[in-house]
């Protein structure tokens, strides 16, 4: 769209609103770095280069950026908000501190809680904020019965979301619907080349012919990739991979082998989120974290840059609008005082100095929230028997299924356990790490409660409960006294949702989460020091994972292999059904 007050900042005929002058810019179409101005008008920017006189008014702020790095705002190309325990407002709080200007998310958490309803009021609360939200729909449908949800997402509502203004696609297109011939997937993949939308993937340790099958369906982009080799089949077979470094799944290390080993070309990879907790982007940082992560791992800079920026806004076909510094853009801009460390000191969104030396410019207030996204939290009253698994009371011993977790990826093993029991109830080996866990349904729809036993936590004591859980949101338990695991879950109910510890008959650390049972109503620096003393006080019995409450909430994903647990029982991914947790009894 032509733009005459671009036009005119352009040549000197007007004055531009802001200037930055003497930067080193970071030109990622090119993979150039050199000395320029820059020249905005109102949210975009109108020129680069050696400035028109008429360019500088009486009113032209100007950025003396002699010295520093001229870097596109950050693009995450596919993080859940909802991980961060945080309103949107609050992350965008946190994250553009970063250099983050831009996050596509597809709100698929809020929305299987509190429905498009509520997903729509978070949309509309991202536009008050700093940090474009661009929208891939959730390719989540109906229920299945292999998971109990507050909502649903059926086939004839795509139409509709897929052309809203922020819709840049399809989310989350999953594996077996696809290989499965699945009616409901065809459908949407046909919405989005309708409407000449992206179709994102999940295709978790998906390869050969299984990629073969998915590729061709014309998916985009996958973000699931936890090896070297993984990555290179799936750029090899044309799709953009996004290298995950989260709170729970650090694959981002293992997929840069593929540019520092193969030497294939990054303009198809970009690093992404995922999921991240408010103590990750507080200790760590957010995308500024993984440039350096990069540079560390021996990719060139400008390389880096380029992956959190231009690849990631031609993944998503938004690069009309973002994701380098040229006119037109929109006026994203980090400045870096140093490259290789990716240290931002100011960042520029759309036009508005919104940080300076590391902090806000201006007060940024959440809005307050309907009644569609509190009050979700509908369970009965829970006790310790409710949550033990139960076999034949004659049997002595039990051998079952155990979810073996990891402390640095998403993917679970299917381990096999011969565990006592004790007149009729399956107990845990604490000494040999295997605990109890449970899946609460929360919705009040019709309190089904799947339970089993899960190894790799680490907890010699205590249990930990928390209502967030993809990709359904009930309450899922961890520990080996089920008197503790009841009240942690009953705690929740109370809170309207939260993450709770308890050991010893007591609540030692917990964070209320009342907005859908996935979000916090406090900022997020206190949110990420709440999660920092419920990390330590399970470091303290024992717990071994770095992130237990993502770790936790990802148990229940049921599209993730080999082993997840739902409110209707422990699934096995291979056979994509419920089955039963207990192989034999004697």
């Amino acid at each position: 769209m032509m733009d005459k007050h671009l036009i005119a900042v352009a040549l000197g005929q007007e004055p531009a609103d802001l200037i930055i002058r003497g930067g080193k810019l970071i030109n990622v179409h090119t993979a150039e770095i050199y000395e320029t101005d820059v020249a905005v008008a109102g949210e975009r920017i109108a020129a680069v280069g050696s400035l028109p006189e008429g360019c500088c008014g009486p009113n032209t702020k100007i950025i003396d950026a002699a010295g520093k790095y001229l870097a596109p705002g950050f693009i995450d190309a596919h993080i859940h908000i909802e991980s961060s325990m945080l309103t949107y407002t609050e992350f965008a709080k946190m994250v553009v501190k970063h250099g983050t200007t831009a996050v596509a998310s597809d709100l698929m958490e809020v929305t299987i809680v509190s429905g498009v309803e509520g997903m729509k009021e978070v949309l509309a609360e991202s536009a008050g904020t700093p940090v474009k939200l661009y929208y891939p729909v959730p390719a989540f449908m109906e229920e299945n019965g292999l998971q109990t949800t507050g909502s649903t997402l059926h086939a004839s509502m795509m139409d509709e979301l897929i052309q809203l203004p922020q819709a840049v696609g399809l989310a989350e297109v999953l594996v077996p619907p696809i290989l499965g011939g699945s009616p409901a997937s065809a459908h949407m993949l046909e919405l989005a080349e309708k409407y000449h939308k992206t179709a994102e993937g999940h295709a978790p340790a998906t390869y050969d012919a299984n990629l073969n099958a998915y590729a061709s369906t014309g998916i985009n982009s996958d973000h699931e990739s936890t090896n070297k080799e993984e990555a290179l089949q799936k750029l090899r077979a044309g799709l953009h991979v996004l290298m995950r470094e989260g709170s729970a799944s650090t694959d981002l290390r293992a997929c840069l082998k593929v540019l520092t080993e193969n030497h294939v070309d990054a303009r198809h990879c970009c690093m992404v989120s995922d999921d991240i907790d408010a103590l990750h982007i507080k200790d760590c940082g957010h995308l500024d974290h993984k440039v350096r992560i990069a540079v560390e791992e021996g990719v060139d800079p400008v390389t880096a840059i380029q992956m959190v920026t231009l690849n990631p806004a031609e993944s998503f076909r938004i690069d009309n609008e973002c994701g380098s510094i040229v006119p037109g853009k929109y006026a994203d801009i980090v400045l870096l005082s140093s490259l290789e460390q990716c240290k931002v000191e100011q960042v520029v969104s759309k036009g508005e100095l919104i940080v300076d030396n590391g902090a806000l410019t201006r007060e940024l207030k959440a809005p307050a929230y309907s009644d569609k996204l509190l009050g979700t939290v509908h369970m009965k009253h829970v006790t310790g028997d409710d949550l033990v698994l139960k076999v034949d009371p004659k049997a002595s011993k039990a051998t079952v299924h155990v979810i073996g977790a990891s402390p640095v990826s998403l993917l679970t093993d299917d381990l096999t356990v011969t565990l006592p029991v004790v007149d009729g109830v399956v107990q845990p080996d604490v000494e040999n790490d295997v605990l109890r866990i449970a899946c609460v349904e929360r919705y009040g729809k019709n309190g089904s409660i799947g339970r089993a036993f899960i190894k790799n936590f680490g907890l010699k004591s205590g249990a930990i409960a928390i209502s967030v859980g993809h990709d359904h949101h009930n309450v899922s338990v961890v520990g080996s006294n089920p008197d503790d695991m009841a009240l942690a879950v009953n705690r929740i109910q109370e809170l309207q949702g939260g993450l709770v510890f308890v050991d010893g008959g007591k609540v030692i650390e917990e964070i209320a989460l009342p907005i859908c049972g996935l979000l916090a109503d406090e900022e997020g620096e206190v949110i990420a020091e709440k999660l920092r003393a419920v990390i330590a006080a399970m470091a303290q019995r024992g717990c071994t994972v770095p992130s237990p409450n993502v770790t936790l909430s990802f148990i229940t994903l049921i599209f993730i292999p080999a082993l997840a647990i739902s409110d209707q029982g422990l699934f096995d991914v291979s056979k994509f059904q419920i089955i039963d947790p207990v192989i034999s009894v004697e």
